[in-house]
């Protein structure tokens, strides 16, 4: 064989070589190493250097004649392309296939084929269309997957139905949270391998045969629940585990899912965002009726054990509990509380039971969504979530206004009854809005507010505004009568300017002559506010005089006991001093005025003479008194500090830590200074029982 000319065509080159190939199949080689080439059999053998291919080296070669001398030679050599010597040694190569898989793309049942000839691999690994090689595995391989798995790649309706039908069995599975409703995937194959030719194992030949018979039978692939469930589960009722709860009027879609370990193990409620703030997690904590009995025993065993002992069994109480609460007698923990000191007559608290320390799937998990669906965030404290995505839920709400109660630059009462309360559709979910006054400034605007706390306080900001607007000219007389007030702008000027504190003062007096002492304070139609509004211009002339004189009042005490805090005191002093400037702080600082509930307002002179006579305690040899007292006061006043941060950061309004707030000064006066007396019956354990009122 001589090299090939490069004059010759290519074409008729490889022509050349692929007839010689017939004969010199066990002449075929492939590159190794360097010169080097693996032949059929394990043969190595070498180019000989004089050939012409020797410096090019190509990837396969056939040899006309072997040379051995130190080594073996091929001679007269020429490049072959591995499918050549395939087609010419197809009696000859082996051909192996593994890894059969059905292609949804492909619509047929592939695997890999490994091609040798006398153990030189020609193809390593291709794919190839594993049907015609081995049928009945192919036919078994297309059911399972294409079928039992639904991957045909094909929206059929009975494959819809199916899995509708498979996804309503293992719901209930979920319910019950049990394995032995849903047949396995053996007696789904069987279902399909029984009507479905053992001939078709191709996405097309299955196709074909559908349409044929379906025209016979348009139901033949459609299976029934006699098909797939082991037995009824006649106990999984919509009653014991319906797929909703309503809440505050609002449809909550509930999912069940049984897998141990997942976040999601047992019930998840879908909230969506914009109705976090509305939903109250008390009606949670029941979960289903037919989980609650599980739940009981759950909570019964988490007792101290002095307490845990009087009911045993532990199943038959949750049971009978069960059976007699409903969400409607109140907070879970209370009900059970209840019910188990009514069976035994042992006293038992919602405060004993630990709920934290019952299985997960025993307690609500919720899933917060945007108004595509997409998850923001989930957990099992709801009022974790909402401290979290409160202001969120906020904006979430107020994207889409309603336009009868969104309104700007109202000057007065021009619109009509504001009611309390009115149903929002958002995005085919039923919210609740509260209709509020706002303070714009100059002037009011109509907004609708997520939670009624809020809509409460912007209410009262935003009808003291209004009534200002319509008493204009009076209150630009009140304002003139504080130019005069220079004595009372210098004891406030380490608090902020003259002009701050007469816009407080304005706005306290205006809230007090319009609201008095809160007396029907529920304003809602214009009627009612043009009442209010004479009632409070007569009242503005003695309202301005009363705030006024108190804040007189507070701030000259305010500048005493301040100059009296600024002295130097005894090292032992220190932390009594900082407790009283720390008080001190927080009674009088910028905006104090309008920000002090009246109430309050009026007691502030004696907070800050109480904290006058603690210091002249101190200095008459009362430090060790003193340290006893700020011993019970200061984890009290330290936890409302932190409460107070984290309320103010989520726009959480709560009246409860409002008074707890105001107790701990009346507790304070009772510890430092009885001799100024309360103005309420107040103790730490009156303090405590404050504190669990507070939100949390």
């Amino acid at each position: 064989m001589q090299p090939p000319s490069d004059e010759l065509h290519p074409a008729r080159r490889d022509a050349i070589h692929r007839a010689l190939l017939c004969g010199l199949l066990g002449n075929v080689g492939q590159k190794a190493d360097a010169h080097e080439y693996s032949g059929v059999r394990g043969r190595k053998f070498h180019l000989f250097p004089e050939s012409a291919l020797f410096r090019r080296t190509p990837p396969w070669v056939v040899s006309a004649e072997m040379v051995e001398t130190t080594r073996l030679y091929a001679r007269t050599v020429a490049p072959v392309n591995p499918l050549w010597i395939e087609r010419a040694a197809a009696h000859l190569v082996k051909r192996t296939h593994v890894d059969p898989h059905w292609s949804p793309q492909a619509g047929k049942v592939l695997a890999y084929e490994r091609v040798t000839l006398h153990g030189l691999v020609l193809v390593p690994r291709r794919k190839v269309h594993y049907g015609p090689i081995d049928p009945k595995l192919s036919h078994e391989i297309f059911v399972h997957h294409a079928l039992v798995l639904c991957e045909l790649g094909v929206d059929a309706a009975f494959l819809r139905h199916n899995r509708e039908l498979i996804e309503q069995v293992q719901a209930i599975e979920a319910k019950a949270r049990r394995r032995d409703v849903l047949v396995d995937p053996t007696a789904r194959f069987a279902f399909y391998d029984a009507r479905v030719p053992h001939r078709i194992y191709t996405a097309d030949e299955f196709e074909r045969w559908r349409r044929q018979a379906e025209k016979r039978d348009p139901r033949v692939l459609f299976m029934t629940r006699r098909h797939l469930m082991l037995h009824e589960a006649l106990g999984v009722t919509d009653d014991l585990y319906p797929d909703h709860m309503v809440v505050n009027g609002m449809t909550v879609p509930l999912e069940y899912r049984f897998e141990p370990g997942d976040r999601a193990d047992g019930i998840t409620a879908t909230v969506p965002l914009a109705a976090l703030n509305q939903l109250p997690a008390e009606p949670f904590d029941w979960l289903v009726p037919g989980y609650r009995a599980e739940k009981f025993t759950a909570l019964i065993r988490t007792l101290p054990k002095a307490l845990r002992v009087k009911f045993v069994p532990a199943p038959q109480f949750a049971q009978g509990a069960a059976r007699e609460l409903t969400p409607e007698d109140g907070p879970a923990l209370s009900a059970l509380a209840t019910y188990l000191g009514k069976a035994t007559g042992e006293a038992a608290r919602p405060q004993d039971f630990q709920p934290d320390a019952i299985m997960d799937y025993l307690r609500m998990n919720f899933r917060v969504v945007d108004a595509s669906g997409t998850q923001i965030m989930m957990g099992r404290d709801l009022e974790a979530l909402r401290r979290k995505l409160s202001a969120q839920a906020r904006r979430s709400f107020a994207e889409h206004p309603v336009a009868e109660f969104h309104r700007d630059s109202i000057t007065g009462w021009d619109f009509d009854e504001l009611p309390q309360r009115v149903e929002v559709r958002r995005d085919g979910l039923s919210l609740i809005g509260y209709p509020a006054v706002v303070d714009a400034g100059e002037s009011v605007s109509l907004w609708l507010f997520d939670e009624p706390q809020l809509a409460e306080e912007a209410m009262r900001g935003g009808l003291r505004r209004l009534f200002m607007l319509q008493l204009g000219r009076e209150m630009h007389q009140v304002a003139r009568d504080l130019d005069r007030e220079e004595q009372i702008c210098l004891q406030y000027a380490p608090l902020g300017n003259c002009d701050e504190l007469k816009t407080d003062l304005l706005a306290a007096i205006a809230d007090r002559a319009f609201f008095a002492d809160d007396a029907e304070r529920d304003v809602r139609t214009r009627e009612a506010f043009a009442d209010r509004a004479e009632a409070g211009w007569r009242r503005l002339a003695s309202a301005a005089i009363e705030v006024t004189d108190l804040s007189r009042e507070t701030l000259d005490f305010y500048h005493a006991v301040n100059l009296r805090l600024s002295e130097t005191f005894p090292p032992l002093w220190s932390d009594s001093i900082r407790d009283m400037k720390d008080q001190l702080d927080h009674l009088v600082y910028r905006d104090f005025v309008a920000n002090t509930p009246f109430a309050w307002l009026r007691r502030l002179p004696r907070y800050l003479r109480g904290i006058d006579v603690r210091l002249a305690k101190l200095g008459n040899a009362g430090l060790t008194r003193d340290v006893q007292a700020m011993a019970d006061i200061k984890p009290l006043w330290d936890r409302y500090k932190l409460r107070a941060i984290e309320h103010r950061d989520c726009g959480i309004h709560d009246a409860e830590l409002q008074q707890y707030r105001w107790m701990l000064e009346e507790l304070r006066v009772s510890l430092f200074a009885q001799e100024l007396r309360v103005s309420m019956p107040v103790s730490v354990h009156r303090a405590l029982r404050q504190w669990e009122m507070v939100e949390k």
